[in-house]
């Protein structure tokens, strides 16, 4: 009988062991199919640069401000972390930019300065908030009586800016990105991203038509050139190259965009007025080359189109954007 008992046990004990060696390689298993590094994770779009990025950039605030340009408002702060900016001429020829920031958030923007209402039909394009600092009696007029325009006026709205002490006013007016997001949550603006430009990893790589140097003459006070220099185009201004205060970096662009339209002096004799809604020419430069483009806007609220010789949609690089919107008979030379 203990013979019997004692050959018993022996089996249990075998037996025991081989369901936990099962059992543990059932864990095992369902261990390696649940954690498996080999997954990729989940990508995002960036939709003003084409980037790809594993950050979701619904989670990020998109929005807009006016940036000043003249000399003394140099080097500004921000313009390197921009998606996309607008430069054109204010009164008396004096540059102004509208910077779009959605992917990087700046920590200082601006000198901001006062909008006008060619600025508000880019502001319209996007849908997206901007911040400025007053404006022309035309551009204020068109934000009361337009809803649609989502106004991040300091003259309302000044605990979203600050001045700088080192700048003597009016080219030291200052805000940052988590004083506008602040700022556009409480007003409870509706935001909503899209994508502007379609984009190619390799646009204009089968172009002939180099273009390393870009001289634009918007009029006879100010120049512009670019410089094709590590993968992007670097800005100068009068000559000197463009500094972003925010990081010691010179300014630079993956696409430059120019925009040829009419540009006159509006009836008051002081402001100038810019047609953006109609069609005309331009051109596309991006990875060291050139192409000769159009464009065409059909109202004043829709997305201005670019379009290549062949009529078909302009492709990016994916990076950031610039489109200078020069008169028609700006002076511009490329190399």
């Amino acid at each position: 009988m203990k013979k019997l008992f004692f050959i018993l046990t022996i089996f249990s004990t075998f037996l025991l062991i081989g369901c936990n060696k099962n059992l543990e390689n059932e864990e095992s298993t369902q261990t390696s199919a649940g954690v498996n590094n080999n997954i990729p994770k989940e990508t995002f779009i960036y939709p003003y640069t084409g980037e790809i990025s594993s950050d979701n950039p619904n989670l990020q605030t998109a929005y807009m401000s006016i940036i000043e340009n003249s000399s003394f408002a140099r080097p500004q702060n921000g313009l390197s972390e921009a998606d996309i900016v607008y430069e054109t001429s204010a009164e008396g020829g004096i540059p102004r930019f509208l910077a779009l920031f959605h992917k990087n958030s700046p920590e200082k923007i601006g000198p901001v300065r006062s909008v006008r209402p060619y600025f508000l039909t880019f502001a319209k394009e996007h849908a997206l908030p901007f911040g400025h600092c007053g404006g022309s009696s035309a551009a204020i007029s068109e934000i009361k009586s337009d809803s649609s325009l989502m106004s991040l006026n300091e003259m309302f709205n000044s605990k979203a800016y600050f001045r700088d002490t080192n700048r003597k006013a009016p080219h030291n007016l200052y805000t940052s990105s988590d004083k506008l997001k602040n700022l556009i949550k409480e007003k409870n603006f509706n935001i909503s991203t899209k994508q502007f430009f379609k984009y190619d990893v390799n646009a204009l790589n089968t172009s002939k038509e180099i273009a390393n140097n870009i001289h634009i003459e918007p009029n006879k006070i100010y120049t512009i050139d670019y410089k094709f220099e590590n993968e992007k185009y670097t800005k100068y201004m009068d000559n000197e190259v463009s500094i972003d205060a925010n990081n010691n970096n010179p300014v630079a662009f993956t696409n430059v965009i120019v925009q040829k339209t009419d540009i006159y002096l509006n009836e008051d004799g002081s402001h100038l007025d810019i047609d953006l809604v109609g069609e005309g020419t331009g051109y596309l430069f991006t990875n060291g080359k050139k192409s000769d483009i159009t464009w065409n806007k059909i109202s004043e609220y829709s997305q201005t189109k670019f379009y290549d010789s062949k009529g078909n949609e302009i492709k990016l690089s994916p990076g950031n954007t610039i489109i200078n919107v020069i008169d028609k008979e700006a002076k511009i030379s490329i190399e």
